[in-house]
């Protein structure tokens, strides 16, 4: 027993020696030492003239590519944005941000702003739906710094985001980004690599490489990307068929980018046409004529998300969502909940006027197509979604019970929208 207690006795001691040796390895309490901290970061970032720009890429998968926000710190606790995500190099929003002692200094956009907190808000419909928004980062854990660089790790996704001293106004950066933005843009790209070519899709600052092996695999890595002042640069290096990629040059002239890393300089990504008849977002917005048989429409698409508009003058009791396909350069009106009748659902269905069929089925709908050789902008709607041995060229008002079919909705007025519908842009 006695020899227990010895060994015990000697264990705490040694404890205690081991303890004291760890306190010692700093002269001050922890608390003491996040407190400078946050006044050292403080100093940092008010110091830069220009400000700061931010390499930023929402989600924890890096899903939507990336995005460059510039940053002017200022006293107030104040911090002025812009960013080259909206093609809006000169717009401002300034909002308050704070650094917090949390398992170490932070980081915090603590005030909603427009720009930057897009992209974790989670009431928008773009990127996950409403409730996801894109899934980014407002508050940030700070790494590391030198004089010219933070590095900082997402709190929510903990993505490593960088932050590069500006030495000049963030409106030349901007300006540049933007500019390489509009000019790179399309749907797809050819890759070439080690004597080989294949397509590459792009999407949302994403580059989707997918390609057969030498084992006849197939092969497939993405490569999320921000814009740089001469091109791209990818969120981390990625390997396609034996090459490290990570930095991009673009050549407007033969609209390539060239990637500039050591041993693969002969790997190029040459810009495709966009598909035949293509229309982007912008091209949509305004007032239309909705035409359909025996009806002609006054309408207006007016902006909701990146990926979808409203259609005001549709109905007098409710707007229409629309939605935006960037792939392919289209909108559809699909099946939708437009209302209630009390207890029960008013619906807008997808319609197959030459069989008479109609199904409350939200992926089915009708679908944009550019029509050529017309003087006015015009566009016909084809059948969108598999619907077995039927086509949707027309769209029908139908009054809902859950699943049940209570019949046609005729209070509102016109309830048959009958093919073939077209939209004329006024």
């Amino acid at each position: 027993m006695k020899r227990i207690i010895y060994t015990l006795f000697i264990f705490s001691i040694l404890l205690s020696s081991c303890v004291q040796d760890v306190d010692d390895v700093f002269d001050e309490p922890s608390s003491v030492r996040v407190e400078k901290a946050l006044a050292e970061y403080q100093a940092l970032l008010k110091s830069a003239e220009h400000g700061w720009v931010m390499e930023y890429y929402p989600s924890a998968t890096q899903a939507y590519g990336g995005y460059l926000f510039t940053m002017k710190f200022k006293d107030g606790d104040q911090v002025t944005v812009s960013t080259d995500a909206f093609e809006e190099a000169e717009k401002e929003v300034t909002s308050l941000y704070s650094l917090k002692k949390d398992i170490g200094p932070t980081l915090n956009f603590d005030t909603y702003n427009e720009l930057f907190h897009h992209f974790s808000d989670p009431d928008i419909i773009d990127g996950g739906g409403k409730g996801k928004g894109y899934e980014g980062d407002y508050e940030f854990l700070f790494r590391s710094h030198t004089d010219n660089e933070i590095i900082l790790r997402g709190k929510k996704t903990n993505n490593i985001i960088k932050m590069t001293r500006l030495t000049e106004p963030p409106t030349v950066l901007l300006d540049k980004t933007v500019k390489l933005s509009k000019e790179t843009f399309t749907t797809t790209y050819t890759a070439h690599i080690g004597g080989k070519t294949f397509v590459v899709p792009m999407e949302d600052h994403v580059f989707h490489f997918s390609y057969e092996t030498e084992n006849k695999e197939t092969e497939s890595v993405s490569g999320p990307y921000i814009f740089t002042a001469t091109g791209i640069k990818f969120y981390e290096p990625i390997e396609v068929m034996g090459k490290t990629l990570e930095n991009f040059t673009w050549d407007s002239t033969t609209k390539t980018f060239t990637c500039i890393d050591t041993g693969a300089t002969d790997v190029k990504l040459t810009a495709n046409e966009l598909p035949e008849g293509y229309m982007k977002y912008k091209d949509f917005l305004g007032s239309w004529d909705f035409v359909y048989t025996g009806g002609r429409i006054p309408v207006t698409l007016e902006e909701e998300s990146q990926t979808s508009f409203l259609m005001n003058g549709f109905n007098p009791n409710y707007k229409l969502v629309v939605n935006y396909d960037k792939s392919a350069g289209r909108i559809r009106i699909m099946t939708q909940k437009v209302g209630n009748a009390g207890n029960n659902e008013v619906w807008l269905c997808a319609w197959d006027a030459n069989t008479g069929s109609l199904w409350k089925n939200t992926a089915l709908g009708v679908a944009s197509k550019l029509r050529s050789g017309t003087e006015d902008v015009t566009i016909d709607f084809e059948s969108y979604g598999v619907w077995e041995d039927n086509e949707v060229n027309s769209l029908i008002v139908w009054e809902m019970k859950g699943n049940d079919y209570v019949g046609e909705f005729k209070q509102w007025g016109t309830s048959r929208y009958v093919g073939y519908l077209s939209m004329i842009k006024k």
